[in-house]
Order: structure tokens, then C-alpha cells, then sequence
């Protein structure tokens, strides 16, 4: 019997360690799951390395590698990184099949520090090998999965702005959540500061506890100063040690703390789920520095009534768009493309013609249209004129337009 897709999983991979959540449409939250560790204990922490089959050789610190285009090595020998990641991502992804024997993936979301578009390419690649397409995928940057961690928490939670320091490797960089929930939809934004300077006095021995809690709790205040702060997440394993226990309980006054390691993945499940059908924050549209911030829609008629199909939804990467479709055309001598900005409300128009099948535009002709961005303001829109059967032969006209967000 073929197992249902029902599971919203979330991968969070890091050069070291990699994390996997799955969250069931009747949970609410996400169950972390665990893989042997050291000692044959369990842990939540999976090692980011592939082991070479019949060598017991183990290929580790490749992601960062995929990142810098760096050649990878195993067994002495070089190795194609699709195929590296694939194997690392079938072992990792086997535990949902451990744990939940009967169900499949329905949606997966991969959160990653590295936003260059060949790494995500690469993970893409990886994923195809698996028979996980990008209808069924989505690599999204740890911006997101914050976003999607905290939105889905209870409103008093986020009634105002949310901020998260995030201590690991060495560094420690302060994330604070903006909504303008007097827009609609909501405008979310997240501002990043790096505070990596303080991370080794926070490592090393030179500092007392009680200096290090002093620096940190002078760090946290300039942070937060003049902010209205809900909520405050401190996450990474920089804080395992509990150096900044004692500042952590007095931040506690007047607003929400939670320390931990596992938002990331545990966000990237929640967002799984909103793209998997579950819609629970439709009116919210997350705008990052790679995010297509319009909205781009053309008039159709369909199903016996006009209506506004969407071609492309703000708050996307704009490295995730890729789209074709086929439109049959009425009379009409050019295709009008609405733009309408969710930030600044403005909107206007963006006339395409198709001159090349002028005669044929009264439904006999059938044009492709193929949508994809170079960057979040540069959206490039093919036509192609396809032909309607055989008693209307394509021109092989070919219409291409950059339209400037």
C-alpha cells in the first residue's frame, strides 16, 4: 500500500550538525526527531557527514564547500556535491520513514545560513535525486524560519516586536522581528546586527562568570534599547553553558524569554505547513532582502466569469519563481500585467504586445507564457506563440520583457 503524504518536515543543515522536525496535520506542534548518537545514546544533533560505503571513510564539512564551489574529496577521490548532499539528505530524511512507517512527505522545508543561489540550486539537485521535486520543497534562508516560528506561536507572543540573539561558531548576531500589522497583509521584516565581537569574551577563560554576565547584559540592553519587546529567543549552542543565566531571569521582567536550539527547524515545519495547504497565515507577508515585494496578476476568464489569475505572489524568493502556463487569447493585441507593490500600495500596469499573431488573437492562437526572475525587482516574462492546431500553425514568435519592480 502506497503511504500517504501527509508530513510537514523541517531540515535545518549546518556545516557540523543537522536537525529534522516533522509536524503532523493534527499536531500543533513539531516532534524533533532523534538519530544515535556517540555512546549509543539518542540525540537531536545529527552529524552533517556521509559515510563512504566499504570504508568507513566519513566525508564531513562539505556544505560549506558546495558554498565556496570548493572541490570535494572522498576516498581520495573527487565527488560530484549533488551526490554528496543527496546521500547525506536520503540518511537524514530516512528518519521520518523510522519513525511515521506509513506516511510520506507532503511538503519539506530546508533552512540554511547560505543564501547564494548555486548552494540552493545545488540542494534542488540533491532533492530531484530523491524523487522530492519543488512542488514539494522549498529551501528557505533562517530569516523565514524565524518568522515562521514566531507567527505561529500565540499572539501575546508577538503583540510587539520580537528579538532573537543567535550565539554559535564563534558568532552572535541579534535578530529583531518588525510587523506592520496596520497593513494588509501584514508586513513583516527582520533587521540583523552582528554582536560577534562579544562572542569570545563569552568563549574564552579570560573573563570571570560574573563579568561575562555583566557584558552580556550590557550587550542585550543596547540591543533592545528604546524597543517595545515582546518576546526575546536566545538560541545556539553558545548558550549551553549558561554563562548569562542570572542576566536571562531579570530579562525576563515584563517579557517572554525562551532559550534553545531548535527554532530553526522547528520553524521551518510551520512553514512547511503553510505551503503545504494550511493556510493559517495568509494575511502576513514576510519581506526579505531576496523576497519579490509585488504582487503580479492578469485578467483572465475562466470557469464562465473574469477573474484575476495570479502570476506571481509577494513575499516569495524571487529564486523560487518559476512558472509556466498557456493563455488563449480573446481579441486581445497585447498581455496586461497588473503590479501592485504590498509596501507602498502603488500599482500600474505592464502592457506586453503580441504582434507577431495579429489575426489570430481572437482564440486561435494559443501563447505560452514562461515567468522568472534575475533578481526580487526583475521579473523576465516569455511569450511564445504556440499555434492553435493544425489549421493555425505557430509564427515562432518569441516575445521577451524585463519588467522592473
Amino acid at each position: 500500500m502506497m503511504s500517504q503524504r501527509t508530513l510537514y518536515v523541517g531540515l535545518d543543515i549546518r556545516d557540523d550538525i543537522t536537525q529534522i522536525a516533522v509536524l503532523e496535520p493534527s499536531k500543533e506542534g513539531p516532534d524533533i526527531l532523534m538519530a544515535g548518537g556517540e555512546g549509543g545514546g539518542q540525540t537531536m544533533n545529527i552529524k552533517t557527514e556521509v559515510e563512504i560505503p566499504g570504508s568507513g571513510l566519513r566525508v564531513q564539512g562539505f556544505l560549506e564547500k558546495i558554498y565556496r564551489q570548493e572541490t570535494i574529496y572522498a576516498d581520495g577521490r573527487k565527488s560530484n556535491p549533488v551526490n554528496i548532499l543527496a546521500a547525506f539528505l536520503r540518511r537524514t530524511l530516512s528518519l521520518t520513514k523510522k519513525k511515521y512507517p506509513s506516511e510520506s512527505i507532503r511538503m519539506l522545508v530546508v533552512t540554511t545560513e547560505y543564501r547564494e543561489l548555486s548552494f540552493i540550486t545545488t540542494v534542488y539537485k540533491a532533492l530531484e535525486k530523491l524523487g522530492i521535486g519543488k512542488d514539494r520543497a522549498l529551501v528557505a534562508d533562517r530569516g523565514q524560519s524565524y518568522v515562521y516560528y514566531v507567527m505561529s506561536q500565540k499572539k501575546e507572543l508577538w503583540v510587539n516586536q520580537v528579538g532573537m540573539f543567535d550565539f554559535r561558531d564563534s558568532r552572535i548576531t541579534y535578530y529583531q522581528m518588525q510587523a506592520d500589522r496596520l497593513k494588509r497583509p501584514a508586513i513583516v521584516k527582520v533587521a540583523e546586527k552582528d554582536y560577534s565581537d562579544y562572542a569570545q569574551l563569552f568563549i574564552s577563560g579570560e573573563q570571570t562568570d560574573e563579568e561575562k554576565s555583566s557584558i552580556f547584559e550590557g550587550m542585550v540592553h543596547g540591543a533592545i534599547h528604546g524597543q517595545i519587546i515582546t518576546s526575546l529567543y536566545m538560541t545556539g549552542a553558545g548558550f549551553e553553558n549558561d554563562f548569562a543565566a542570572d542576566v536571562m531571569k531579570k530579562l525576563c521582567v515584563g517579557r517572554h524569554l525562551f532559550k534553545g536550539d531548535n527554532l530553526y527547524v522547528c520553524g521551518a515545519c510551520y512553514m512547511a505547513r503553510e505551503l503545504g495547504g494550511e493556510r493559517r497565515l495568509d494575511d502576513v507577508v514576510y519581506l526579505g532582502e531576496d523576497i519579490v515585494t509585488s504582487d503580479l496578476t492578469i485578467q483572465v476568464y475562466a470557469d464562465a466569469q473574469e477573474r484575476e489569475l495570479p502570476l506571481v505572489r509577494a513575499g516569495t524568493a524571487w529564486y523560487h519563481i518559476e512558472k509556466e502556463m498557456d493563455l488563449i487569447p480573446d481579441g486581445d493585441q497585447e498581455l496586461a500585467v497588473c503590479i501592485k507593490n504590498v509596501v507602498t500600495k502603488k500599482q500600474s500596469v505592464r502592457l506586453i504586445p503580441m504582434d507577431g499573431i495579429l489575426g489570430r488573437t481572437d482564440r486561435r492562437a494559443r501563447v505560452g507564457i514562461q515567468i522568472r526572475f534575475s533578481g526580487p525587482d526583475r521579473c523576465i516574462m516569455t511569450l511564445r506563440d504556440k499555434g492553435f492546431g493544425e489549421f493555425f500553425p505557430s509564427s515562432y514568435r518569441i516575445w521577451e520583457e524585463t519588467i522592473t519592480l
